[in-house]
């Protein structure tokens, strides 16, 4: 009869196991040792590196740019698009010649003055800005104002009066809700008055502040107020003014 040992004799790993496992005990040792140092190997390796592609070939290496030296930062113009010539000259359409023939009907007429007054508040008000204002210096205002353009269907008409240096204090950005207002302004008097059948007709509004007629009867405007004779620069000389519209005093014995 074999001796059962005292209970504080300390267990060893053999003892835990089942008897048919503990003579594979070292064998499972081994397998597992040989497992966890084939995936430590497995994962120190290097990955494969991937091949480089080659470079593209330029048949014209002066199409690319220089690198900027360090030195030359300060002073390189380094801003988004800077290598394209975006400038407003460019976006000026073919403008119609001075002597083409002009075609002007009375529904074309009533849609430019109707696109006219939808600016303004009242017939003679100063007409609001129908686009976004991101600077309010003259110079931008005068980019496209100066003389006029024409991008699309879109068209800047060309100033009306002489040069003011604060556009924005008459012209203000159009506002999306319309303001109720119960002020009514002087209605257009409509077309101009003729002293004969085929004489010039007279200016059917006043002349203060439209001392430049081109802005509105020159080449780049609607088409509807368009002159037919664009070339002659003295509109005055046969479309007279109207004294009553431009509250011009008489006088006995005024010359």
């Amino acid at each position: 009869m074999s001796e059962t040992p005292p209970p504080d004799h300390p267990h060893t790993a053999a003892d835990l196991l089942p008897h048919r496992l503990q003579r594979f005990a070292t064998l499972l040792a081994a397998v597992a040792v040989g497992t966890a140092l084939f995936g430590l190997l497995t994962g120190l390796r290097e990955p494969p590196r991937p091949e480089r592609p080659a470079p593209p070939s330029h048949a014209d290496h002066r199409s690319v740019p220089a690198a900027v030296g360090y030195a030359d930062l300060p002073t390189a113009n380094l801003r988004p698009d800077a290598g394209r010539n975006r400038t407003l000259a460019g976006l000026r359409y073919d403008q119609p010649g001075a002597f083409d023939p002009v075609v002007r009907t009375e529904e074309m007429k009533r849609a430019a003055l109707a696109d006219r007054a939808k600016n303004r508040a009242y017939d003679g008000a100063p007409p609001t800005i129908p686009h976004p204002v991101d600077s309010q210096s003259t110079a931008s205002c005068l980019a496209c104002h100066g003389e006029g353009l024409k991008v699309g269907d879109r068209v800047a008409s060309r100033m009306s009066h002489p040069l003011m240096t604060n556009c924005t204090q008459c012209h203000v950005e159009q506002s999306p809700v319309p303001a109720e207002t119960t002020f009514v302004g002087v209605y257009r008097a409509g077309p101009g008055g003729r002293a004969s059948p085929g004489a010039p007709p007279t200016v059917p509004h006043h002349t203060w502040m439209r001392e430049n007629c081109a802005s509105c009867h020159g080449l780049v405007t609607r088409p509807g107020t368009r002159t037919t004779h664009p070339w002659l620069t003295n509109c005055t000389q046969c479309h007279a003014p109207s004294a009553a519209l431009d509250q011009t005093e008489f006088a006995e014995g005024q010359k």
